[in-house]
């Protein structure tokens, strides 16, 4: 009995983790701001003429929420260069 319960549990944790984060986030081309659409390769200072400050920044993650009804765009640095920009279609 106790394997069943421990399979159940494990199994909605999974459940639980990915309904919320991985399927929500999809790989963009680009990011359209006020001041101009960024791209991959634009430097960190671009970005940040173009779209303004991020709403939160951790290491080399800038995130923007530009509505309640528009994507939350994440902007992945390396070296200050655009590498990934992930689209939240969830607005979350």
């Amino acid at each position: 009995m106790k394997p069943r319960i421990a399979y159940v549990i494990g199994l909605a944790f999974v459940v639980m983790v990915f309904s919320g984060t991985v399927f929500a986030e999809e790989e963009a081309s680009s990011m359209a701001c006020d001041n101009g659409v960024v791209n991959i390769g634009d430097m960190n200072a671009d970005v940040q003429d173009k779209c303004g400050q991020p709403d939160s920044q951790r290491m080399n993650e800038w995130v923007y929420h530009f509505g309640p009804d528009l994507p939350v765009y994440t902007v992945i640095f390396k070296e200050g260069q655009v590498e990934r920009i992930l689209e939240d279609v969830s607005g979350s």
